[in-house]
């Protein structure tokens, strides 16, 4: 792998669309409920995501694929890795 990509668990914070309402989500709460809430018990859970593409094209850091999100919310360690693709891709290695 030639990048690995992580995200860990945080509060998200919403970049735009301030005021937005996401209906009954309880998840968008203050800082001291969310750490009541989010504390771990043990480990946490890893979900290793690889994109596809077929060897043929493809990125891990296209912005659709940001996981910090899924991180958060789910409550998991997300890791991605880069990898070369393309008919000389795993040959300039």
């Amino acid at each position: 792998c030639l990048y690995l990509n992580i995200w860990v668990p945080t509060k998200t914070r919403l970049r735009h669309g301030r005021g937005l309402n996401f209906g009954n989500n309880d998840y968008f709460q203050d800082d001291d409920d969310f750490q009541r809430q989010h504390q771990s018990k043990g480990g946490l859970a890893m979900l290793v995501w690889i994109y596809g593409g077929g060897f043929m094209s493809g990125t891990s850091t296209l912005d659709v694929y940001n996981a910090e999100i899924l991180a958060a919310v789910g409550n998991v360690i997300v890791a991605s890795m880069q990898y070369r693709v393309g008919a000389f891709g795993f040959f300039y290695l």
